[in-house]
């Protein structure tokens, strides 16, 4: 891989690393706002829910920074831009739209085909119930 296009990667894992570790910042202050606030009887369910929601939301970041990491760590050793599973070169094309994939293509299938399906935050927090609000909706 080209030296300029390595740093060009570099500089855009950088910046999203930054954004990242603002955004869980930011995440983190508003769980501990929700935490210490009294919460009325009819809207502690609300608040539970978005308290939820922003846990998974302030997981994902983190994971995302762990995987930002990893990727410049491996750029740092030479190893950037090798699929840990084949072992073959990751296209460019992939790694500029995805700079801190682990995986080629094909292979990210395959893990992502072998992976436990995770349900939408959304499906998490609601489950198999209506909102209060939408009841009436359902004939």
């Amino acid at each position: 891989m080209k030296e300029n296009t390595l740093n060009k990667l570099k500089s855009v894992l950088l910046k999203r690393r930054q954004e990242m570790l603002q955004q869980v910042a930011h995440l983190e202050f508003e769980r501990e706002e929700l935490e210490q606030h009294a919460i009325e009887p009819i809207d502690s369910a609300q608040i539970e829910n978005l308290a939820l929601l922003i846990r998974k939301l302030d997981d994902r970041g983190k994971e995302e920074i762990g995987e930002i990491e990893l990727a410049l760590t491996k750029m740092s050793s030479d190893r950037y831009g090798v699929c840990e599973l084949c072992g073959k070169s990751i296209p460019i094309k992939r790694l500029k739209v995805l700079p801190a994939t682990r995986f080629c293509r094909n292979c990210a299938q395959k893990y992502e085909s072998a992976q436990t399906p995770r349900n939408h935050h959304r499906d998490e927090i609601i489950g198999d119930e209506l909102l209060d609000e939408y009841r009436h909706l359902n004939g």
